[in-house]
Parts: C-alpha cells; structure tokens; sequence
C-alpha cells in the first residue's frame, strides 16, 4: 500500500503532537512502507511561515532534512492530478486540500487524514486514523 500524507498529519508529526495516534506514527516510522506527501502540502506549510500562521521549531531547510530520515517523497504534480482536481465535487473549498485529494485519487494512494471535510469525498481511500 502507499500513502500520501495530509498537511496536519505531517506536521502533527514532526512536532511530536500527542493528538497523532499511535497507529499513524508506527506507520510513518515504518522504513518499508512508501509516504509521500503533495507538493501542495510544502507549499501551504511555507505560505503559512511566510505570513506568522505556522511557527516551526526548525526552519523550512529542516522540513527536508525530516522527509528525508522517515522517506517521505514529494510526486510532482501531474496533468491526471488536475483532471481529478476539476471532477472534484465542491465539499472542501480549500485549494491545498483539493489538490492533495486529487493526487490521493489519481495516484491510488491512500490518504492519511483527521478532515471531517475530506472523509466525505466520494472515490478516496482513507487509512483509519
């Protein structure tokens, strides 16, 4: 099976938030296991940096250092991606969200996620968190 992380799960955690269950950081842990998370997801995390919405305990450069130790790999956005995005019914209207949903669909990866808003979209594969 592969994974492609959500925003908050990845940064849940780095930052060793005790909300991440057990299951989700064994997961994350697990060298032999293939994580990936969406390009999107650094570009949301940097914007929030960037306007004092996200406080990192290491800067941005440490965010690679980290998807490199658990290999975690970043896809490149792809034309079947933004197919997706575009058949996406309208249940979560953030942009981030939306393309990471896209990637989990037209990859065939499983989403690892705690948003309500994501759960309800029909076609995506879900790790129970």
């Amino acid at each position: 099976m592969r994974f492609l992380l959500d925003t908050h799960i990845f940064l849940y955690f780095i930052n060793g938030n005790p909300t991440i269950s057990k299951k989700t950081v064994t997961l994350l842990n697990d060298a032999t296991i293939e994580k990936q998370i969406s390009i999107a997801s650094l570009w949301e995390i940097t914007i929030k940096i960037s306007i004092g919405k996200l406080k990192l305990k290491d800067n941005i450069a440490a965010i690679y250092v980290l998807l490199k130790k658990f290999g975690i790999q970043i896809p490149a956005a792809n034309e079947s991606n933004f197919k997706t995005y575009l058949t996406l019914p309208p249940i979560h209207k953030d942009p981030f969200d939306r393309l990471i949903i896209a990637q989990a669909i037209s990859n065939n990866l499983v989403l690892i996620t705690d948003d309500q808003y994501i759960k309800n979209y029909p076609d995506i594969k879900l790790f129970n968190t």
